[in-house]
Order: structure tokens, then C-alpha cells, then sequence
């Protein structure tokens, strides 16, 4: 059986991140689990993720690393 993630990567655009969340659980097929893939956000979208979390059935995992320049390829 197969798995399925939805990789998102963002840095510091809550409300562009809140609307790609929004579509991948508007789906007809859900993703086994989104994980976001952050370049070094503000605390922001950590609140955001952590008040998502909450509200949808798909597992939502956070990987951040410390903003010290364009990383995104990295992260």
C-alpha cells in the first residue's frame, strides 16, 4: 500500500500557507499527511500550523530551520 505527503514549502506567508492547506483538505483524495517545509518563518506560522492542526483529519508535520539566508532548497 502506498502513502501519500504533501510537501509545502514556505517562508513567512501565513495566509498563502493557510489557503494551500485549506485546498489540500478540500480534496477528494487526502494526503496521508502535509509536511511544511520551512525556510525560517516568524512565530507566526508556527501559531497557524498549531491552530490548523486542531481543525483537520490530516496530520500536519513542521520541519523549520533557522532563517540565515535563501535555504529552501535545503529545508
Amino acid at each position: 500500500m502506498f502513502t501519500t505527503a504533501l510537501l509545502i514549502s514556505t517562508y513567512n506567508w501565513p495566509d498563502a500557507l493557510h489557503l494551500c492547506i485549506q485546498s489540500a483538505n478540500n480534496q477528494s483524495v487526502l494526503p496521508d499527511e502535509i509536511i511544511v517545509c520551512d525556510d525560517g518563518s516568524t512565530e507566526s506560522t508556527k501559531n497557524l500550523l498549531d491552530d490548523l492542526s486542531q481543525k483537520i483529519d490530516i496530520p500536519i508535520r513542521h520541519i523549520w530551520q533557522p532563517d540565515i539566508g535563501f535555504r529552501l532548497a535545503k529545508i
